[in-house]
């Protein structure tokens, strides 16, 4: 009885580790080997709060499936790594809805401790229609201002 389990066990490994080997399809890697291929170019953010954060911009398709359709414009930002070997990226987001992640990057790094933040290009961004990504959303004048219809419901129905 306890071989069958070891055995059942083994199989068990085997096979669903063969699953994350699988290949993605094709469409999959192709607009992956496209975003991969994007050249970005880093500038000063001009921020005073954080000095070594830089911004730049990336065209993306609006939608993945169709990756030579229409183009959108989204805004990055990093505090890059001042350590002589990189962990890779430290993608921070700024959750929603609405709100801009440029310069959660350099809190973030800021924060953290310097040893750490030192190993790690910390990245934020904007959203798809958010501040600086483009096109942006733009809200009706005087939309937020007050009195605005109640948006919780009246009746239970």
């Amino acid at each position: 009885m306890r071989k069958r389990a070891a055995v059942l066990c083994g199989v068990s490994v085997v096979v669903a580790g063969s699953f994350t080997a699988l290949p993605a399809d094709a469409s999959t890697s192709r607009t992956a080997d496209t975003a991969q291929a994007a050249k970005l170019t880093w500038k000063s953010c001009a921020t005073t709060n954080y000095p070594t954060l830089q911004c730049a911009s990336l065209k993306v398709p609006l939608d993945h499936h169709n990756p030579h359709g229409r183009q959108i414009t989204l805004a990055l930002s990093r505090v890059p790594h001042t350590a002589k070997k990189s962990q890779g990226p430290l993608l921070v987001n700024p959750g929603g809805p609405g709100g801009s992640g440029l310069t959660l990057a350099g809190f973030v790094a800021g924060s953290l401790p310097e040893a750490v933040a030192a190993q790690y290009d910390v990245i934020g961004f904007d959203p798809r229609g958010v501040g600086k990504s483009k096109p942006a959303l733009d809200c009706k004048p005087g939309y937020f201002n007050p009195v605005r219809p109640d948006s919780v419901p009246s009746t239970p129905a």
